[in-house]
C-alpha cells in the first residue's frame, strides 16, 4: 500500500490571520484570491479564521467584533433607506405638481399638451 508523506501543518500567527482577514472583509481580496496569493492550505481556514475574529455573520456563533460591524453597517443602510424613501417622496410631489399643472393649462388654454400614445414618434 503506497501511503503519501504527510506534510506538517503550516503554522500562520494570529497578525498574519488577522491581516489576511481584514483584506478579504474590506473587499481587497476574495477568500479563494487571499488563499491563492498566500499558499493558505484547504477551502474553509479563511472562513474559519474570520469566525474567530469576528467577521463572519453566522447567526449560530456569538461573536461581538461582528454584531458591531453589522450594527453600525446597519445603521448606515437604514440611513441610506430614510434619505432615499424622503427622494422618492419629494419626486412624486414634483410629478403629481406636473400632472396638475398640465391639467389645469389644458383645462384652461384648451390645448393638448400630453402627447396621444397612439402617435409616432418624431424624427
Amino acid at each position: 500500500m503506497d501511503s503519501k508523506p504527510i506534510k506538517p501543518q503550516p503554522f500562520y500567527s494570529d497578525s498574519f490571520k488577522l491581516g489576511v482577514v481584514r483584506r478579504v472583509a474590506n473587499g481587497e481580496l476574495t477568500k479563494e484570491q487571499a488563499r491563492l496569493k498566500y499558499g493558505i492550505g484547504g477551502n474553509s481556514s479563511i472562513l474559519e479564521w474570520m469566525k474567530k475574529f469576528g467577521y463572519c455573520s453566522d447567526p449560530d456563533i456569538h461573536l461581538p467584533m461582528a454584531e458591531s460591524h453589522d450594527k453600525r453597517g446597519l445603521e448606515e443602510l437604514k440611513k441610506k433607506v430614510r434619505q432615499l424613501e424622503k427622494q422618492l417622496q419629494n419626486e412624486r410631489i414634483c410629478s403629481e405638481f406636473y400632472r396638475t399643472m398640465i391639467d389645469v393649462a389644458e383645462r384652461e388654454l384648451g390645448i393638448s399638451i400630453r402627447k396621444k400614445s397612439d402617435t409616432n414618434p418624431s424624427d
